[in-house]
C-alpha cells in the first residue's frame, strides 16, 4: 500500500468508536421516524465496512487521500413496502440530516434496461451543522454516509441478480438480457398493483364505520374487529362482563388469526356478518355464560382482549352443533365440558 493508503487504513481504526457511535445514533434516528410517520418497512440496517473491503476500494479506484472523502464507510439501506413510502421517506430524512447527494435511479427510460434491482433512491447523508453542535453529535460533522431506499420487490430482484454472478447488466449475455428486461418490466408492475391494493384496503377499512354497512360485509379479519367495536349487542355482553370482573380492555387484532377465528367461522357456515349478527342476538345468554366461565377459569379478570368474545362465540357454535375444533386449538375434552351450554 502506498503512504495515502496506509493513512487512511490508519484513520479507519483511529474513528472505530465514532463509526459505532454514529451507527447507533442514525439507527435511533430512522427508527423513530418510522414509527412516528408508521411507514411500513421490511428491514432497515445500517453497516460499518470491514477493512478488507476498504482496503480493495482504496486500491482499485486509487484516487482516495483521506477517510472522509469515503462516503460509504457507514452505509445504511431502508426497505419499504410499498414503492410509494419511497418518497414521503426521503422527506422525513430531509427534515432530519443534511442532504449532500441525491440520486433517483427509479426514473430511468432505458429500451434495454435490467437494473429494477438498483431503482433505488440513493442519498449522501451527513448530521446538520446544527445538530452537531450538541456536545453528543460534535464527533460526527465531517462524515458522510450513504442511505440506499428501495422496495421489497426491487430488494429482491437485486439479491437474485448477484446471486446470477454478474456485477453488471452489460456482463449478462444479450438473449439473457432480454429475457431479464422483460421480467424487470413485470416487476415494476408489481410494485404499483401493491400500491394500489394497499389503497384499496385503507379505503375499505375507512368505509367500516357503520354496523349497518358492515353487518352486510364478508367476513374477515378487519369486518370482524369493526364489528366488535361497533356492534351494540357485542359491546352489551362486554359491558355485563366488565360491570361483574372489572377488568381492562385491550385491543389485539392478532388474536384473529392465531385463533383462526375466519376458517372456523367459515367453517361452520357463517361467511357473512350479518349471519354471525343473527346467531350472537339468538344465544346472547349461553354467550355471555360461557365467557363469564372462561374468565373466571383463565383468570383473567385484570386484563381482557376484547376480540376474545369472538372465540367465545365460536365456542357457543361448536358446542351446540356438537362438532370437533376444524382449528384443532380447542380438544374435543374442552369442548364436550361446556356441553351444558348446548340447549
Amino acid at each position: 500500500m502506498d503512504s495515502y493508503a496506509r493513512k487512511i487504513i490508519k484513520q479507519y481504526h483511529d474513528n472505530q468508536d465514532v463509526y459505532r457511535s454514529i451507527k447507533d445514533d442514525i439507527l435511533d434516528i430512522f427508527e423513530r421516524i418510522v414509527e412516528t410517520n408508521h411507514f411500513r418497512i421490511s428491514n432497515m440496517a445500517i453497516r460499518i465496512k470491514n477493512e478488507e473491503a476498504l482496503k480493495k476500494k482504496i486500491i482499485y479506484k486509487n484516487k482516495y487521500q483521506d477517510i472522509h472523502e469515503i462516503t460509504d464507510v457507514v452505509a445504511a439501506r431502508i426497505i419499504t413496502l410499498f414503492e410509494n413510502d419511497v418518497d414521503r421517506l426521503f422527506q422525513c430524512i430531509q427534515d432530519n440530516f443534511q442532504v449532500l447527494e441525491y440520486k433517483d435511479k427509479r426514473k430511468k427510460n432505458y429500451d434495454d434496461r435490467i437494473d429494477f434491482g438498483y431503482n433505488s433512491l440513493h442519498l449522501l447523508l451527513k448530521f446538520s451543522d446544527e445538530r452537531c453542535q450538541f456536545i453528543e453529535y460534535a464527533d460526527y460533522k465531517n462524515i458522510v454516509f450513504e442511505l440506499q431506499i428501495r422496495t421489497t420487490i426491487q430488494h429482491s430482484w437485486a439479491e437474485i441478480e448477484h446471486g446470477l454472478g454478474y456485477k453488471s447488466q452489460y456482463e449478462i449475455p444479450k438473449n439473457i438480457r432480454r429475457r431479464l428486461t422483460r421480467l424487470s418490466a413485470t416487476l415494476e408492475l408489481l410494485d404499483e398493483e401493491f400500491v394500489y391494493i394497499a389503497k384499496e384496503i385503507e379505503n375499505y377499512n375507512k368505509g367500516l364505520v357503520h354496523i349497518e354497512k358492515i353487518l352486510k360485509t364478508d367476513i374477515n379479519a378487519n369486518s370482524l374487529m369493526q364489528y366488535v367495536n361497533t356492534s351494540p349487542i357485542i359491546n352489551g355482553i362486554l359491558e355485563t362482563l366488565h360491570n361483574e370482573f372489572h377488568f381492562e380492555f385491550e385491543r389485539d387484532g392478532e388474536l384473529i388469526s392465531q385463533s383462526r377465528l375466519i376458517q372456523r367461522f367459515h367453517y361452520m357456515g357463517y361467511t357473512y356478518i350479518h349471519e354471525l349478527d343473527d346467531f350472537v342476538r339468538d344465544h346472547v345468554k349461553e354467550i355471555e355464560e360461557l365467557s363469564r366461565q372462561r374468565i373466571i377459569d383463565h383468570n383473567e379478570k385484570e386484563r381482557v382482549n376484547i376480540y376474545n368474545v369472538l372465540v367465545w362465540i365460536s365456542l357457543v357454535m361448536l358446542v351446540r352443533e356438537g362438532l370437533r375444533d376444524p382449528e384443532d386449538i380447542f380438544s374435543e375434552e374442552i369442548i364436550e365440558g361446556l356441553s351444558r351450554f348446548k340447549q
